[in-house]
């Protein structure tokens, strides 16, 4: 109990990091020669040092030549149904500087465990965000990839993993998702445009998200964005707006876990009906989160260099883009996250400049989970997830992989 006070008010002791260089999330260039105030776990000031007031009591620490961002987050992974090795996974990634994730399908129960360990300051965990799975009751009599995630129930049967056909009610299966403490409904095959609809209305009806992939067959992407989904994973798949008509089903052979596959060899990323629902997403602030590091190996080499060139162009007409990495990595010692691979090849393979992917892995990551209001950007009001480092991350991206120091609601940890 005296430690539980003591991290308490270590966490309520106000923070003060000066002469620091700060790269704030908002897409502007890096600030030289700023403090940056910490009450009660959010950011209260920012500015020129000497210009922000000092709270008394606070902790000043004097972080001349070094640099900070908002916490890195990863918007699509998925994690093991085992809340041990959820926590511990959390743990590894917060180490490494993301100090935020969204698991896109497992088990609820599991997750709700590790997302409350992972709440407070003083735990050195990533935070948790997860979903509630839908789709059609054919997805689930040929897919095996839910067993094991559903506390021994058949997959489909579930809050978090449900099975979606004409008779179900849409609005109690949204309650139930938003009692097991899911953020969104991920809505992903199997579906009529009619049921597709409904489930975007109820996930909304409910105040949670809807986010799907960007594809979900039948329904082509255009269908998709027109049904008023929040975000849409991978990128790959915008190739099925640019075909005449779409496999009727997710399990169409040939066939990986992004469901057929696409014409890449026939479709420019450029086609115009491609472009025309990138600039719909831009106009209505859908974030696609691309996931393009996953897919040489998820799907085939041509998919990915497919993926790279329409997540450029999705750049450069301005859709928010996120960092997904859409991986059921396990934690080691000498492996890093797969975050960082997921924002060095925006770089190198998509034409984002490090600044731009810091704002991928930041504010656009906080708008992708519906939590942009509290974090995501380093700026009065804002809850004071944070990563420091020696070297400047807008020079050199993998200066990303060695943070010096990790922050957590005001709370100071170090790799």
């Amino acid at each position: 109990m005296l430690l539980s006070i003591l991290m308490f008010l270590a966490v309520q002791e106000p923070l003060i990091l000066t002469n620091v260089v700060v790269i704030d999330g908002r897409g502007g260039p890096p600030a030289a020669g700023r403090s940056v105030v910490v009450e009660r776990g959010r950011i209260t000031a920012v500015g020129p040092v000497g210009s922000v007031p000092t709270p008394p009591g606070a902790r000043v620490v004097d972080l001349s030549g070094q640099f900070l961002i908002p916490g890195l987050i990863d918007t699509h992974l998925h994690g093991p149904p085992d809340s041990a090795k959820v926590v511990a996974r959390l743990e590894w990634l917060f180490r490494h500087g993301i100090t935020t994730a969204r698991d896109m399908a497992g088990d609820a129960h599991v997750f709700r465990q590790a997302a409350g360990a992972a709440a407070g300051a003083e735990s050195p965990l990533a935070r948790l965000h997860y979903v509630a799975f839908w789709a059609g009751p054919s997805f689930y009599e040929v897919d095996r990839r839910p067993i094991g995630s559903t506390q021994g129930k058949p997959p489909g049967t579930v809050p978090w993993f449900q099975a979606i056909d004409a008779a179900s009610d849409l609005d109690r299966m949204a309650s139930e998702a938003v009692k097991t403490g899911a953020h969104a409904l991920k809505l992903y095959a199997d579906f009529s445009p009619d049921r597709f609809r409904a489930a975007v209305r109820a996930a909304h009806d409910r105040g949670i998200l809807a986010a799907s992939h960007v594809a979900v067959f039948p329904l082509r992407p255009r269908e998709v964005i027109a049904a008023g989904v929040n975000t849409v994973s991978h990128a790959a798949l915008l190739v099925w707006e640019a075909v005449d008509s779409l496999p009727s089903r997710f399990h169409v052979p040939p066939n990986t876990n992004f469901g057929p596959i696409g014409p890449y060899d026939r479709v420019p990323a450029d086609d115009p009906r491609i472009v025309a629902v990138l600039e719909t997403m831009r106009d209505r602030a859908i974030v696609l989160d691309a996931t393009v590091s996953t897919i040489a190996r998820g799907i085939s080499p041509a998919a990915s260099t497919w993926a790279l060139r329409v997540t450029a162009l999705a750049r450069r007409i301005g859709v928010p883009i996120s960092a997904g990495t859409d991986r059921p990595e396990d934690p080691a010692p000498d492996r890093q996250p797969a975050l960082f691979d997921e924002i060095e090849l925006l770089v190198t393979g998509a034409g984002f400049t490090p600044l731009e992917a810091i704002t991928v892995a930041t504010r656009n990551g906080a708008r992708a989970l519906g939590i942009d209001r509290d974090g995501g950007t380093i700026e009065p009001g804002k809850v004071a997830d944070l990563v420091v480092f020696r070297a400047d991350p807008t020079r050199d991206i993998t200066v990303l992989r060695h943070p010096a120091m990790v922050i957590k609601a005001g709370t100071i940890s170090r790799p």
